[in-house]
């Protein structure tokens, strides 16, 4: 099943600069204030999956003299971007910018993105499902062809159902002072495509909504929608069926009373879907007329949410379909929430789950759920956070939930300072994690019990490596006022919060540099070293180093793998000729030196004139090249 690995977005909504979220495939549960950012990735989504079905495929996105466009407001002039690459047996990318959408086929074929289905959901389509009056009729159709009828693809005609509303609502095709037959044949087409649409709802909703949403003491309900052609209306309003070219019946008032006429001229209607909802009760039923005046809240969710899934394909094999779901459960409370969880879960094996929302319980709701469901989940969840620090120049913070860096940023924009300061703290120990284990270790072997003890072996690490201690200094002082679990310092001053956004600000760094330079223990303390040169044909130098620390390898910054700093001594130097070995000749111990130059100064103590590459000759005690091991 091809799934999305990973989402790429440059100068768009709220990201000003390059952002990457990796999925690997997984699913996605995010959480974010209001104006994280959590709803820019998934309009990044949403309009990469229907920019192909744009006239424009997409451009008026990215152009800043569009009054459409959505670039990042703080960073105009960025080259801005969307693009999204596939995992699975053969990648693929999807793209979408300022040239309108592409895609890059890294290998045989893939579905386009209007091709794989795809389901949005956020709460304006919730809202927009049942915002009418109590007098009103809902018509549904507005609610279609925004959201649903974009997603429809035809299978016979090749068109998605939005797209052929758009052509023909663009313009009127007339063959001489007629109307073009072929545009009212388009129209006859159109209208039975949405006609199979609702049909197809019809055959799922109910189901949907008594098996996952319905309260055990409620009644059963039905759920039908109606898309009526003219002949077959039977409603009050005669304007209330399909899309049609014709005078137009309007309400005028003449002498102050309302009546009805056939418009002067024809045009095209907005076409009406009706639902109708049936209670069932006690072997009888009870028609619902208005259920936006008759349901609450949680009710009206539930049947709409209902709707959707009905078109969700459960039964096909999978093809890189997905939920982008958007604050969709504001108006529900847990109990409510929870059944939505269920079906999702229920389906999460079919169709891949990018949910986001704003609110924290629901996060955690949803998180323990999957976590007790799926003893796995690691491999197939991802729970990230997403969080704004206010600088319009910088992108969004998205990090993964679990983490306590994650945690403290989180109690840090609720102004809960001691609860950031011992997140952060939590951190720091994560993060020395990622060093080797020696360091955590004292010389018998046994686990360092101070994390300060812990803090300035790593430091010592990196000062042996490329030298860049500063952030790590940072880190070692905040200990002893921030980070100090027994520090009484006041929380209130000004002076508390600044000292936590340094941290805040230098562990995201320090982490990543720890990761980029990839230690490696090569050698162990107290293990030997050999230093062998071949000084001609019949003679040969060996050089016997013990170590005092353990010997790393790292990634420099020009990307080659180096030796760190060793402090060693020197045992014995041993002079080879013809096969022939000569006794053992004592050194003296050289400190605070790489490997090389240790061999190198022991061996012009010797010799005094050997310039060649020293590095190649490094020995494990087993006569292996040491250069094998970086």
């Amino acid at each position: 099943m091809p799934a999305i690995n990973k989402i790429h977005i440059t100068g768009f909504k709220a990201f000003p600069k390059d952002f990457e979220l990796e999925l690997k495939g997984k699913h996605l549960l995010m959480y974010g204030e209001n104006g994280s950012g959590k709803s820019s990735i998934y309009y990044a989504l949403h309009c990469l999956f229907q920019s192909p079905l744009k006239r424009d495929t997409g451009k008026k996105y990215f152009d800043e003299n569009n009054e459409q466009h959505l670039k990042n407001l703080n960073n105009l002039n960025e080259d801005s971007k969307i693009w999204i690459d596939f995992e699975g047996k053969h990648p693929f990318i999807y793209l979408l910018d300022k040239n309108g959408y592409n895609t890059t086929l890294l290998g045989g074929t893939h579905p386009l993105p209007a091709n794989i289905n795809g389901c949005f959901i956020n709460h304006q389509f919730i809202f927009f499902f049942f915002n009418f009056r109590n007098s009103q009729h809902i018509n549904l159709f507005p609610v279609f062809i925004k959201d649903i009828l974009p997603f429809c693809l035809d299978d016979r005609s090749g068109y998605h159902i939005g797209q052929m509303y758009d052509d023909i609502t663009s313009s009127i095709v007339k063959k001489g002072k007629h109307i073009d037959p072929t545009y009212i044949a388009n129209i006859e087409y159109f209208n039975n495509a949405v006609k199979q649409v609702v049909e197809n709802i019809n055959i799922y909703a109910s189901d949907i909504y008594n098996k996952f949403f319905k309260d055990a003491i409620d009644p059963t309900l039905q759920i039908r929608l109606r898309y009526d052609s003219n002949s077959d209306k039977p409603h009050d309003d005669p304007n209330e069926y399909w899309l049609k070219y014709d005078n137009i019946i309007e309400r005028v008032n003449e002498n102050n009373n309302i009546v009805e006429r056939k418009s002067s001229y024809k045009r095209l209607n907005t076409p009406f879907i009706g639902l109708e909802i049936t209670e069932i009760i006690d072997g009888g039923s009870r028609r619902v007329v208005k259920p936006q005046s008759y349901f609450n809240e949680a009710k009206l969710t539930a049947i709409a949410l209902s709707i959707r899934f009905a078109l969700l394909n459960l039964d096909k094999p999978a093809d890189g379909r997905f939920l982008a779901l958007d604050d969709m459960l504001i108006s529900l409370d847990m109990s409510n929430r929870s059944k939505v969880v269920d079906f999702l879960l229920n389906i999460s094996d079919r169709y891949k789950i990018y949910l986001f929302t704003h609110d924290r319980a629901f996060f955690e709701l949803f998180k323990d759920v999957v976590k007790a469901k799926f003893p796995d989940f690691n491999n197939a969840w991802l729970f990230m956070e997403i969080y704004n620090d206010d600088n319009v120049l910088e992108n969004p913070t998205c990090r993964h939930s679990e983490d306590s860096y994650t945690r403290a940023l989180y109690h840090f924009k609720k102004f809960d300072y001691p609860a950031s300061a011992n997140y952060l703290r939590k951190s720091v120990e994560e993060m020395i994690s990622l060093f080797p284990p020696y360091i955590s270790r004292n010389e018998d072997g046994l686990e360092k019990e101070k994390l300060r003890n812990k803090i300035e072996a790593a430091k010592a690490l990196l000062n042996n490596t490329d030298g860049n201690v500063d952030d790590i200094q940072d880190v070692i002082f905040s200990l002893n006022t921030l980070l100090n679990p027994l520090s009484h310092r006041s929380i209130d001053t000004n002076v508390y919060r600044i000292d936590l956004i340094r941290v805040i600000n230098i562990l995201p760094r320090l982490k990543q540099r720890i990761i980029d330079l990839e230690f490696k223990e090569v050698i162990a303390i107290e293990n030997d070293v050999f230093f062998c040169i071949d000084e001609n044909d019949h003679v040969k130098c060996e050089i016997k180093i013990k170590l005092k620390l353990p010997l790393y390898s790292y990634t420099g910054a020009d990307g080659n793998r180096k030796f760190s700093v060793a402090n060693g001594d020197s045992i014995e130097s041993v002079t080879i000729k013809d096969g022939v070995k000569e006794e053992p000749k004592p050194f003296t111990r050289y400190k605070k030196l790489s490997l090389e130059e240790i061999c190198k100064k022991l061996h012009e103590y010797l010799h005094k004139t050997y310039t060649g590459n020293y590095q190649d000759f490094y020995k494990d005690k087993d006569g292996n090249s040491i250069n094998t091991l970086l």
